[in-house]
């Protein structure tokens, strides 16, 4: 029986990561850029020997395998700026992704060429550009602009479709926006957006807002179902928090964060649960 439980979640898990936009956006760029490193490849090989000039089949898949791997190792990279910028307003946001763009050109170049010159070397070979390096920046950067900014499309993208079935689904009937809170005889009825955020207290769940806090003797998990379709996620084991009363989220170094929610509360978050707030 356990060995079926631990399946089933790790179904619901595969499912989660797949509704994440950054893992959207790795497997999308993953696919097509390997598609296009090979394109290029067999390319590369067919101009050069159309010139006179031909190339070793590995050298051309050196070439363009190191580009790839270089944007791999870099991926992560656009991705946090992604996430940051996408809750920044939108002129600095532009700001941000043109240095942004700027560094990860710079970047992408200088580590390509590591790459480079290492596996020639241990070909025996060197690896010598033909042109100078400034000719070379200026001729990866043409490139690497519409890399960064299909990436951050595609991350865009995801991220709109993934809050997209929320945001339209119908509204609830009032009787089931509300909800029910109660301890013993005593019942209080509260609106989803009058909850800021909600924390385990053993055997009870304690809801948090203007109202002050109120204590319910429900399970977290079923208090999570009936909140989530008006904008809770999950931050830790045991906390919900509504992600429109949220004012400032900052990481720690260990991948745990804090969230400075606009009523001045300061909660703290898991990092197994941040990609929830992507």
């Amino acid at each position: 029986m356990s060995g079926g439980d631990q399946g089933t979640s790790g179904a619901r898990r595969g499912a989660g990561l797949l509704r994440n936009p950054r893992v959207i956006a790795m497997l999308v760029f993953g696919g097509f850029g390997l598609l296009y490193m090979a394109v290029n490849a067999a390319s590369l090989i067919d101009q050069r020997q159309a010139l006179g000039r031909p190339i070793a089949s590995w050298q051309a898949w050196v070439l363009e395998g190191t580009s790839y791997a270089a944007w791999l190792a870099l991926l992560p990279v656009i991705l946090a700026l992604g996430v940051y910028f996408a809750r920044r307003p939108l002129w600095f946001a532009l700001l941000g992704h043109a240095g942004g763009c700027v560094t990860v050109s710079l970047l992408h170049t200088v580590f390509m060429a590591a790459l480079r010159t290492a596996v020639f070397a241990l070909a025996g070979q060197d690896y010598a550009p033909g042109e100078p390096w400034t000719d070379r920046l200026l001729f990866e950067a043409r490139k690497d602009v519409i890399t960064y900014v299909s990436i951050l499309t595609v991350f865009l993208l995801a991220r709109k479709l993934m809050e997209s079935p929320q945001s339209s689904s119908p509204p609830r009937p009032d009787d089931l926006a509300l909800i029910e809170v109660r301890d013993g005889s005593r019942i209080v009825m509260l609106r989803p957006e009058e909850i800021d955020w909600v924390g385990a207290a053993g055997n009870y769940v304690e809801l948090h807002g203007a109202f002050g806090s109120e204590l319910a003797r429900r399970t977290m998990a079923d208090l999570e179902k009936e909140l989530v379709p008006h904008g809770f996620v999950r931050i830790h084991r045991s906390r919900l928090v509504r992600r429109a009363a949220i004012e400032v989220t900052e990481t720690r170094q260990s991948g745990d964060f804090d969230l400075t929610l606009r009523s001045g509360a300061v909660i703290s978050g898991s990092r197994r649960f941040r990609p929830n707030l992507a």
